[in-house]
């Protein structure tokens, strides 16, 4: 996946190695009802996002939109004398002082395979290199380079077990490689400003090993997790959960491969290169390493292993979205079968590879989402071209938009499964500035035809014996027609309070026409 041999070690096969090294020999049954970890105190509620059918019952009419976000171009380049073979953007979040920062490695002759780098912005697209003088540059004089690795931010949106757990980052002697001791922090470092910085990382508990990696903490199992390119041969690259309780010992399951809907065609063969992963809305959100692999032409290296596939190396990469709901152990692949972030369409262009190794920062109403884009095939300079150049793209959208159910001109209703009031208000993700959106609430009740009794979430338009399942004061007609275009729109009814029915169980009708409906929330 990377512009030279040097590079692709240092990001993909050095790292699955170091791993392996420390993978357990028992097994963890999977629960039946998993769940990553709660959400602090003071954190927003969740917002049941139509990513999957997990709280729909009906969705007649409606189709399901993958909305890919707004490319922003290049804004962070390998300008430094020891980037010559570019960087990969490996984590972006906000200071105290309001500005962003990012953590990158660095590819380069000059250093070593798990170096990394610091940068600073005040608006998030023009970034500075600041002299650290923390780890000297190669040649000597000023540099940005670290003493550690890029964080992992395991206790974001507050689903940590403890909180100063937030971080996980890695030290080490560079002439030692890549090997680190791992500590954790409440918060990262202030490398420009605080000299005693060590003095606030506590020890993870690990010896100096490999590199590890986490990406959240799933209440359901006590365990930490980290979602990447499973150590299983072929047919196919797939991914795997790794799971750790004391990050000593640790254990790997294959969760997510292609399947009979991915392309088979050996010109652009479907294989899930990798994935990053985090908590939010209260389920696990995967942005997964797409891999279109070319299998008609010679690879530079063939691997076969008992004679059931091939790893095949020529090929671009985008970005897919999958969903998990039990902690990474299944995956939700509604809204993967097709890029959220497209990979260029030409063999040179800039983005012709797209992977994400950062969560989204939140900017405003909008998700901001720095990745790493390669100018060239995967693979690109053993064999296959020219060797590419890695360098940090920006994309933006709005805050959680990163799929809709959309009715054209004729109104649709969506029909929620049961779910309890939580709230005193009900507000929509929603984009009504074409039509109109309106919501009904109801509460199911068992209704008599002929001499059945029958139970029906549909059953919402008064029958001839005039009955409904809406409530009182809650119709669709009550409602006050929504046009606009918000994140966080509070549904209003002309003469009735949705506090009447907090800790009710309802079902929500929600009638869009020639609208876009990204999910809901109670607060």
């Amino acid at each position: 996946m990377r512009p030279s041999p040097r590079v692709l070690s240092a990001i993909g096969v050095a790292c699955l190695v170091g791993l392996l090294a420390t993978v357990g020999r028992t097994r963890t049954e999977r629960p039946v009802q998993a769940a990553v970890g709660r959400p602090a105190a003071g954190v927003e509620p969740h917002w049941q996002l139509f990513l999957d059918d997990h709280v729909i019952e009906r969705s007649t009419g409606f189709r399901r939109v993958v909305h890919p976000p707004r490319p922003r171009g290049v804004v962070l380049e390998p300008d430094q004398p020891w980037e010559t073979q570019g960087l990969s953007i490996m984590h972006v979040g906000r200071r105290r002082d309001g500005k962003f920062e990012c953590y990158y490695r660095v590819h380069g002759e000059r250093v070593l395979s798990d170096t990394h780098a610091y940068a600073v912005s005040d608006d998030g697209i023009h970034w500075t290199k600041p002299d650290l003088g923390l780890v000297p540059a190669p040649g000597g004089g000023k540099s940005n380079l670290l003493p550690c690795g890029a964080p992992f931010d395991v206790g974001f949106l507050g689903t940590s077990p403890d909180p100063g757990k937030r971080y996980l980052l890695g030290l080490g002697d560079h002439p030692r490689g890549f090997k680190m001791e791992m500590f954790f922090a409440r918060e990262l470092p202030d490398w420009q400003n605080d000299p005693k910085w060590k003095d606030k990382l506590t020890r993870a508990g690990t010896k100096p090993s490999y590199k590890l990696g986490l990406n959240f903490w799933d209440q359901a199992t006590r365990e930490w997790v980290f979602m990447r390119q499973s150590p299983n041969p072929p047919p196919t690259r797939c991914i795997a959960r790794w799971s750790t309780k004391d990050l000593k010992n640790w254990e790997v399951r294959s969760v997510l491969y292609p399947d009979a809907h991915d392309s088979s065609d050996p010109r652009s063969f479907d294989e899930a290169y990798g994935m990053h992963a985090m908590v939010t809305e209260g389920l696990v959100l995967g942005f997964i390493e797409w891999f279109k692999g070319d299998q008609t032409r010679p690879d530079l290296a063939v691997l076969e292993r008992e004679l059931i596939g091939r790893v095949h190396m020529k090929g671009p990469m985008e970005t897919r979205i999958a969903v998990s709901r039990d902690g990474g152990f299944t995956w939700d692949r509604t809204v993967s079968r097709e890029a959220w972030i497209p990979h260029g369409s030409q063999p040179n262009s800039y983005d012709r590879l797209v992977v994400m190794y950062a969560s989204p920062v939140r900017n405003g109403d909008e998700d901001w989402i720095y990745a790493t884009v390669i100018d060239g095939d995967h693979a690109s300079g053993m064999g296959y071209g020219r060797p590419g150049r890695s360098r940090g793209a920006l994309y933006t959208q709005k805050h959680n938009r990163y799929v809709s159910l959309q009715a054209g001109n004729t109104a649709q209703v969506l029909i929620t499964k049961p779910i309890r009031v939580t709230g005193r208000t009900l507000q929509l993700n929603v984009d009504g500035s074409r039509g109109e959106v309106k919501v009904g609430v109801g509460i199911d009740k068992p209704i008599t035809i002929f001499d059945t009794v029958g139970h029906l979430p549909s059953y919402m338009v008064r029958d001839r014996q005039n009955r409904t399942h809406l409530e009182p004061g809650f119709q669709v007609g009550q409602c006050r027609a929504i046009h606009a275009n918000s994140i966080e729109h509070t549904v209003e009814w002309k003469d009735s309070d949705l506090q009447v029915l907090q800790g009710k169980t309802v079902r929500l009708y929600i009638m869009v026409r020639d609208a876009n409906v990204f999910g809901f929330r109670f607060k």
